[in-house]
């Protein structure tokens, strides 16, 4: 609401973990686009704007894979953490070590009711040095996520916990912003919870065709587009990352800004998926039925 201090601020990281650590660093920094940073604690870390990090590798963790959204301040994530105590969701402080390892100032550790782990975080540590990856993708920031979805009416009320609205809906397919934007996180109904792609923003349409000619040249697999989604206007680019994780490029969101917004109400068909006509034939969260 305009004149309102928000309670969460904007989508910061995300932690994976994959089986091979080395061929999966490869992928996000030769081949994707990003910037290797240094490494802490087994885990290789990477850039994409002003940020520290923004990505995370490691082969095994007891913390498991964990999307990072950063919060106002300490005071919003003690009222977060007293809402989400409230609904019945699972949330504990941050020790020492498990801050350090996010590079955040204080964290409270959250699963929402598919048991996605989601790090709610306060003044993660930025860098003093320019972003500049091996390899020119176009890259301007990490701009949002989309979550498998198990339990969609509970997950729902997690994220309405933390500020998100519902913008749009495609069939039960839920876009939520926490700022200006369309949306940051989406959330897909699914057999199974985790995390169903990165999203990067890039500098126009050019840069979505390129990295496309790009991939197709190196004979990575492209998942989904170029393609256009019909609530948001925004343009993807899907690619498989190192075990079926996807990582999107994406540019032109429509901005919603502060102004009273009703959440359409659009089919779930491969039109209301993608304008231009891209379909996904593997992944049955980004697939209309039939």
């Amino acid at each position: 609401m305009k004149g309102r201090t928000p309670l969460v601020t904007s989508v910061s990281y995300v932690r994976l973990r994959v089986s091979e650590p080395g061929a999966g660093a490869r992928f996000v920094s030769d081949l994707f686009g990003l910037q290797r940073v240094d490494d802490q604690d087994g885990e290789l870390s990477f850039r994409s704007d002003d940020r520290f990090r923004t990505v995370s590798l490691s082969r095994s963790s007891n913390e498991g894979a964990s999307v990072g959204i950063e919060v106002w301040d300490e005071a919003a994530l003690e009222e977060i953490g007293a809402r989400l105590r409230e609904r019945g969701f699972a949330v504990r402080a941050a020790d020492g070590l498990e801050c350090r390892r996010r590079y955040v100032h204080s964290a409270l550790l959250a699963e929402d009711a598919s048991r996605n782990r989601v790090d709610l975080i306060t003044r993660p540590q930025r860098s003093g040095r320019r972003y500049f990856p091996p390899r020119d993708a176009g890259i301007v920031q990490f701009h949002s996520v989309g979550l498998r979805s198990t339990d969609h009416v509970r997950d729902l009320a997690f994220w309405r916990a933390l500020g998100a609205e519902v913008s749009d809906w495609v069939g039960d397919i839920a876009y939520l912003r926490i700022d200006g934007l369309h949306h940051r996180i989406a959330l897909y109904p699914s057999q199974r919870n985790g995390l169903l792609y990165a999203a990067f923003e890039v500098e126009s349409l050019d840069q979505i065709m390129q990295n496309s000619y790009f991939m197709q040249e190196n004979q990575v697999k492209i998942i989904q587009g170029p393609g256009r989604q019909s609530a948001s206007r925004q343009i993807f680019l899907h690619i498989e990352g190192p075990d079926g994780l996807i990582f999107s490029y994406v540019n032109g969101m429509a901005e919603v800004g502060d102004k009273p917004w009703l959440a359409r109400q659009f089919p779930l068909t491969a039109t209301s998926l993608c304008n231009w006509g891209s379909e996904s034939k593997d992944v049955p969260e980004l697939s209309a039925p039939g």
